[in-house]
């Protein structure tokens, strides 16, 4: 009997032991089979086969190696094996998911890869997983959530998921707690909205929030926190909140501050001052509240000088620039810096004037060295998009310019999320660096040296930022190799009139947008002007707009808002009522182009439409605005200027592209601007006006763009 007994008993664990394994060998299968559909599902998303093949390859040789690692665990018993593999085949599954739904990028697949294996080597191993879920973005953090739902710490994932989705959304971050007071992360929800905007914490205590409250009480510990809440009923709050760090170590006092407020500009230095004394100290716990203090610059920067220098654009600078007089070099450092987005381009170029006169008895560099580096990449970035860099690092000594070029190159790859516009950036400095010769011969070392870098270390997007950046710098370089580029983003020199044709009518509708100041007004009676032959065009004319019909040659239609009264917006209702008449009429515009000043440029930029195939942007500084418009138009072409924009060199642009349509003719961009280069060539000053300008054909950092967009799109 005890024999049977034992049987039955060694029957049963044999059972057992091929049930598990069975169990096993089925998680095995599913792996396999989700490592198969996944290699064959980024084969489709690319043809760049030197990033897709080194991926793939490690791809396939990454889920095979945890596989082996989990079977040859002698730790882990079958059923955490079992769950271990089928994370793994979950992991490729949801990834796949996320790439279809455009989630996801290809090149974030090696570090989404290894943060997996840490937790999955965390999880088996029964310790914390916080440090590895704490850097990861929203959608790799959800990612490791739905690959781990088989563990006990997925309720934990989810959580720290959410947190990061709301936490990316500030503007959301009270309601949510006010919902859900008792969520794991609520507090440091809490401190997400302290550190950006701590007015609206005051003003919803204000309103008796019980859920806000509870938070709050919670954390009356935290001294920055309870630093911000003591402000509530403080009449200066927005003059302290920026200082919310020393004033809670007892470094500094409300009085002293308060009374600092009352001369604008020992404010603005005290901001600056202080930025520098956090810059120096070692990151804390009190580093999540820096953004106190940078908005407190940027509000101050806009409203004590920038908006003081856009409003008197028309007045003499020594009158415009009046509010910088007495301010220093990293002062005026951090207006610029700090209103990218605000500065008109002759704000701009007033305030790198002022700035560079620093440099008359020390070397540029000193300037960085003064701000520890901080912004320094905005510097760089902004100096290329307005033209000056060339100018400001031939104020310093040639190994220095190296040097700090050298630092704007390197590492641009480090942020997924931000290494595009990098590269865009980096590239629009090239096309500055004519008269820097040693400098130029740098630029190139540094971007081979960097893809070498970027090969050794396996980074997929690395290779092909920099891959892209070489391409467009030997463009740049030798001008005849322009072909070369052609082949992958289409003919940048040559904007096709087929192209611009309507499919539904077979004609071309152009679209131009006038704003109602008195800049505006003149430049509409100039542009009405380029139409006054009525053997050549039909001029009709309501309230609203104007209509030009070319009376030869194909269908070839023109509309333009009249420039109304831009002080009640009448200028913007026009040109929607003209955009509403045109959708009704099935009209399409392929040529989009922009007649004001660049602050009246997000106003077109909101108009825009995916079926524009050229957008001329006249404006001072439309460069800047490039990424916007490919954004809406991925293929289109763009002219724009990087400094000045003037009617005295759009309407000879607009003469030339409307003749050449009008004659049945495809636009060849090089013969435009050598007719144009011939037009204004006795003039100085125009010529100089019109070398601002960049044709289609020069657009580098737009190349960047197509390219990265060419190499990451289906076949």
């Amino acid at each position: 009997m005890r024999r049977i007994f034992f049987g039955l008993i060694l029957l049963s664990c044999s059972l057992s032991a091929l049930t598990q394994s069975f169990i096993t060998d089925k998680a095995s299968e599913q792996l396999k089979e989700e490592q198969g559909r996944f290699l064959l599902y980024i084969s489709y998303l690319s043809i760049d086969s030197n990033i897709i093949d080194r991926l793939t390859r490690f791809i396939e040789q990454e889920t095979d190696s945890i596989q082996l690692a989990i079977l040859k665990d002698s730790s882990q018993d079958g059923d955490q094996k079992t769950d271990a593999i089928y994370s793994t085949a979950y992991f490729l599954q949801e990834l796949s998911q996320k790439m279809a739904r455009q989630n996801f990028e290809i090149y974030d697949i090696p570090a989404a890869l290894e943060s997996f294996k840490l937790l999955l080597q965390a999880l088996m191993d029964g310790k914390p997983c916080f440090e590895i879920i704490k850097p990861l973005n929203p959608e790799c953090s959800q990612l490791m959530a739905a690959s781990f739902w088989r563990y006990g710490q997925s309720v934990w994932m989810e959580d720290a998921a959410l947190y990061k989705r709301v936490a990316s959304s500030p503007d959301n971050i009270l309601p949510f707690i006010e919902k859900n007071p008792g969520f794991r992360f609520a507090d440091s929800l809490l401190f997400v909205v302290a550190a950006h905007d701590p007015i609206s914490i005051l003003r919803h205590l204000r309103l008796e929030k019980p859920g806000l409250r509870s938070v709050t009480e919670r954390n009356k510990d935290n001294i920055y926190l309870q630093q911000i809440l003591s402000f509530i009923n403080e009449p200066y709050a927005a003059e302290l909140i920026p200082f919310t760090v020393p004033l809670a170590e007892k470094r500094a006092n409300n009085e002293t501050i308060i009374k600092t407020r009352s001369d604008a500009n020992a404010y603005f230095r005290l901001l600056v001052n202080t930025l520098q004394e956090e810059l120096k100290r070692p990151p804390d716990s009190s580093s999540v509240f820096l953004p106190l203090l940078r908005n407190g610059i940027k509000k101050k920067a806009f409203s004590f000088y920038v908006n003081r220098v856009n409003e008197l654009h028309g007045m003499p600078g020594n009158t415009r620039f009046a509010a910088v007089k007495n301010l220093r070099m990293q002062d005026i450092y951090y207006v610029i810096t700090s209103c990218e987005e605000e500065l008109y381009t002759s704000s701009y170029i007033g305030l790198y004037g002022r700035l560079i006169e620093y440099f008359h008895t020390r070397p540029a560099d000193s300037l960085f060295r003064a701000v520890q580096y901080d912004d320094f990449r905005r510097f760089i970035h902004m100096a290329a998009s307005y033209n000056t860099l060339a100018d400001f690092l031939s104020c310093m000594p040639r190994e220095t310019a190296s040097m700090i070029m050298n630092r704007f190159i390197t590492g641009i790859e480090s942020d997924t999320e931000t290494g595009l516009e990098k590269a865009m950036d980096v590239a629009d400095s090239f096309a500055g660096l004519d008269s820097l010769h040693d400098v130029t011969i740098l630029v190139k070392h540094e971007l081979v040296s960097n893809l070498e870098r970027c090969h050794r270390e396996g980074s997929y997007l690395g290779i092909r930022l920099y891959s892209i950046l070489l391409q467009v710098f030997e463009l740049v370089r030798q001008k005849n190799d322009a072909y070369k580029l052609w082949a992958s983003i289409g003919n940048q020199e040559v904007l096709e009139r087929r192209v611009l044709q309507d499919s539904l009518h077979n004609n071309i509708t152009e679209l131009v947008l006038f704003y109602g100041d008195d800049d505006g007004i003149a430049s509409f009676k100039n542009f009405l002007a380029l139409f006054s032959d009525i053997l050549k065009w039909e001029v009709l004319q309501n309230d609203l707009w104007v209509s030009i019909r070319s009376l030869c040659g194909e269908p070839f239609i023109i509309y333009a808002n009249l420039p109304l009264d831009n002080y009640h917006d009448l200028d913007l209702r026009a040109q929607d009522s003209l955009i509403t008449f045109l959708r009704q009429r099935s009209l399409n515009p392929s040529i989009l182009i922009h007649r004001g000043h660049s602050y009246h440029l997000s106003n077109t930029l909101r108009r825009l439409q995916p079926s524009v195939k050229l957008a001329i942007l006249g404006s001072c500084g439309g460069y800047n605005s490039i990424l916007s418009v490919a954004n809406i138009s991925p293929q289109a072409q763009i002219i724009v200027s990087k400094k000045t924009g003037s009617k005295l060199i759009n309407d000879p642009i607009i003469d030339v592209i409307n003749r050449a349509l009008q004659d049945k003719k495809d636009i060849a961009w090089p013969a435009v601007w050598e007719e144009l280069r011939i037009r204004f060539g006795e003039d100085e000053l125009l010529h100089g006006l019109f070398n601002e300008y960049i044709p289609p054909a020069r657009n580098v950092s737009l190349f960047v763009l197509k390219l990265f967009n060419y190499y990451r799109r289906a076949v």
